[in-house]
């Protein structure tokens, strides 16, 4: 194999474990009931956390309309695959899954910018005082890796 090869059969190797993972966690029965389990209690633990960051800042009434706002934002929910489109990419060829692997992504970026455009509107209502509560809110959110548990952010 060339030295070319090598990483593009490594990383569709690993794509599709990612899927057939992902598909596993979802299928019927136990799976989806755990995911709804998982789902609400995600939820719930994001709005705990939004909750406590409002009481953080102290916001003034003129800070209201963006604080709901940024919230709004902060709530929309991810799209994640369901047990529907991965029965869809099992049917694909490699380069149609890839393709909408892509648009996938392409998706989920836009969710993520449409997110952190959020956060910055917001922070720019946000007086010096409160931005430095907010940096550090948000920096302990970001601490936080998949499960919520404390990951090492390396410099």
């Amino acid at each position: 194999m060339s030295k070319l090869h090598t990483p593009l059969v490594t990383a569709l190797i690993a794509i599709a474990c990612g899927f057939s993972t992902i598909a596993i966690a979802q299928s019927p029965g136990h799976g989806m009931m755990h995911e709804a389990k998982s789902n609400a209690h995600h939820s719930e633990r994001h709005q705990k956390h939004l909750n406590e960051l409002k009481v953080f800042l102290q916001l003034q009434a003129s800070q209201e309309n963006a604080w709901n706002a940024f919230e709004t934002a902060m709530k929309s929910p991810m799209k994640r695959p369901t047990n529907h489109s991965m029965a869809e990419m099992e049917k694909l060829s490699t380069p149609e899954r890839i393709d909408k692997m892509m648009a996938l992504k392409a998706e989920r970026d836009l969710e993520i910018t449409k997110r952190m455009d959020a956060s910055k509107t917001f922070y720019a209502t946000l007086t010096p005082a409160q931005q430095k509560v907010f940096d550090t809110q948000t920096q302990k959110f970001l601490n936080r890796g998949p499960m919520g548990h404390h990951v090492k952010m390396h410099p």
